[in-house]
């Protein structure tokens, strides 16, 4: 990782750790296969990692421990004042200007998808890319889609039969074969420990 994304993360971390209890662990999932995909995919890292770090920031501020992921009024404001603390840690690092601008942006609508927006996702191949992991973020293990469900106030396996009819899956599509097969993995594991 490069030595500016270390310290956009380490400016980062002292929000997160006011925010919730996943954000640090799911933040460092995103990152390892955010920055091996995009290495693949020939995507533009120095768009996607930031983004990836900076985009849930703004939950610190939100006053709630483990806030409904669904929740429109908590999904703008987190976003809003995410954009606010990213320009400022951007600026500390003396971030290039024109790629500052269009991280805080897209923090600012990156759960626009919540409102019907999915432009910000078919636009830009990176944002797509970043979609898909933060949707698989939330599912690739008993732990997180236990507290996802809990957010949402599922049981586990009402979040499973959710994800079967999950709207991501129609309107914003996985971009590469890669997270496909990481949604198919993880459903399947999610199944079996259903069972158990």
């Amino acid at each position: 990782m490069k030595k500016v994304f270390s310290k956009i993360l380490e400016l980062a971390r002292q929000y997160y750790e006011k925010g919730r209890i996943y954000d640090l662990p799911q933040i460092d999932w995103m990152i390892k296969k955010g920055e091996a995909i995009a290495k693949k995919e020939k995507m533009n890292r120095d768009l996607l990692l930031p983004v990836i770090i900076l985009h849930d920031i703004g939950y610190s501020k939100v006053g709630e421990e483990n806030p409904n992921v669904k929740d429109r009024t908590i999904k703008k404001e987190h976003m809003k004042k995410g954009a606010t603390i990213a320009k400022k840690i951007l600026k500390k690092v003396d971030y290039e200007p024109e790629l500052s601008k269009a991280v805080v942006y897209y923090v600012s609508v990156h759960d626009n998808w919540i409102f019907g927006d999915n432009k910000p996702f078919t636009k830009c191949k990176e944002m797509a890319l970043f979609n898909d992991l933060d949707f698989l973020v939330g599912i690739r293990n008993k732990r997180m889609f236990d507290l996802r469900a809990k957010s949402l106030k599922m049981s586990p396996e009402e979040m499973y039969n959710d994800l079967l009819k999950e709207e991501k899956l129609i309107n914003r599509p996985f971009c590469c074969a890669e997270t496909k097969k990481m949604f198919s993995s993880f459903l399947k594991a999610r199944k079996k420990e259903l069972k158990h």
